[in-house]
């Protein structure tokens, strides 16, 4: 078994971390109590899938120290793979991080900085004991995922998960949406009273946008844009993306080019899953 113990500093990115070894495949745990480890290494180890595991240990832990050299040499004797990822920052970007977050430090203490150095020091021994020392000052969280990609290479990257969303101005805008897109400038099938009771799934909507000139220079536009647009989302280093798309009442247009553009990407191997949320409204 492949285990990755992600420890470090409060504030230097080990919830970041922990979700991009899950991206990656791993089965992650937060905060798992040291003692604990063991057991629950043995009981990955019995199911058998779970061949990639990351905990994520924090100076929260009451018996951090004072167990961690006992339970890292009983992993060491049962022949997994033990990689040790440390994070630390500098004291002036830990207290600034903290502030932002407006989170108390877990140890406590009287001031943050004087908390954050207690924690380096007690800490110091543990470093020299790790694989990997991540230092996060200059890195931004799309550039820390990045480096962790890196580390382990080895492991498929995820492809970009996206949720393709139909929907009705009518009815609101989706609060999830990354990419809002209004569609409602195309002529629409519900003026045209044998069309109005279809949706956008069925053929006879399908081809009476096709043949609307407007409608197949927008969609090949837009189809050159998700193709422009979409790599560079993933080269950013987003697992997850909503593209939202609204008409009128969220049944003709928007459900068509949602269908259609989910065509589009399956092509290119994306993963897409789709909703139309107003399908069924009236």
């Amino acid at each position: 078994m492949k285990l990755v113990i992600v420890t470090g500093l409060s504030g230097a990115g080990k919830t970041v971390v922990l979700h991009s070894l899950e991206d990656l495949g791993f089965f992650a745990v937060d905060n798992l109590p040291v003692p604990l480890t063991d057991g629950f290494v043995k009981l990955m180890d019995e199911k058998g899938h779970f061949d990639k595991v990351a905990i994520a240990i924090d100076i929260r832990n009451a018996d951090f120290l004072d167990h961690w050299s006992e339970v890292k040499e009983t992993l060491n004797k049962k022949n997994h793979t033990v990689e040790i990822l440390f994070l630390e920052a500098d004291n002036e970007i830990l207290l600034n991080r903290f502030k932002a977050s407006r989170r108390p430090h877990p140890l406590g203490g009287d001031t943050l900085i004087s908390t954050i150095e207690n924690e380096i020091n007690l800490l110091n021994t543990l470093r020299d004991d790790v694989s990997t020392v991540i230092d996060t000052s200059d890195l931004t969280v799309h550039e820390l995922r990045s480096k962790i990609f890196g580390i382990f290479s080895n492991y498929e990257k995820p492809r970009l998960m996206i949720k393709l969303m139909s929907f009705g101005f009518s009815r609101g805008v989706p609060m999830e949406s990354d990419i809002l897109l209004d569609v409602r400038f195309l002529p629409n099938p519900y003026f045209v009273s044998e069309l109005r009771e279809y949706t956008g799934v069925d053929h006879k909507i399908q081809t009476y946008l096709e043949n609307k000139d407007e409608f197949r220079e927008f969609y090949s536009r837009f189809e050159d844009f998700l193709k422009y647009l979409i790599p560079l989302y993933e080269k950013e280093g987003k697992s997850y993306l909503t593209c939202s798309i609204g008409c009128t009442g969220g049944k003709h247009r928007s459900v068509y080019i949602v269908e259609k553009s989910a065509l589009t990407l399956r092509k290119l191997g994306y993963k897409i899953t789709v909703q139309h949320r107003d399908i069924r409204t009236y």
